[in-house]
């Protein structure tokens, strides 16, 4: 798997990059309905070697740039818990094929619910 060409995830960043500071409010809270438990399992089944999580954060962070002068803008949006739960999403995109459809729906349902590209488990992760 190579992150830096990776086209569903380079999908998701950019639906990503379309959402607005109240739709990262609605999946902060999604994402504590869906519950730590479930999450850190599911991030713990998709986990990747430092070279790849190192090129993932990287690849949401630099999606981010665009976008901070817009979420901090906004008092309601926290840019920290954008980045990490967009992280946290991307985790479950680019390693869906090893994730149960589950343990796919408690990474990727916050962002699935507020309408950014989510690519379905089944899909190849090319």
């Amino acid at each position: 798997m190579t992150i830096a060409t990776n086209q569903e995830l380079d999908r998701f960043l950019a639906s990503v990059q379309q959402l607005t500071p109240q739709d990262f409010v609605a999946i902060g809270d999604q994402a504590r309905t869906t519950g730590t438990a479930a999450r850190t399992a599911a991030r713990k089944a998709a986990k990747l070697s430092a070279s790849d999580r190192s090129a993932l954060d990287k690849r949401v962070r630099d999606a981010f740039v665009p976008m901070h002068e817009r979420l901090l803008a906004d008092p309601s949006a926290d840019l920290h818990d954008a980045i990490m739960d967009t992280i946290t999403a991307a985790l479950g995109v680019v390693q869906r094929a090893k994730l149960s459809a589950h343990q796919y729906e408690a990474l990727v349902g916050p962002f699935h619910a507020v309408g950014a590209d989510v690519p379905p488990r089944e899909s190849d992760p090319a």
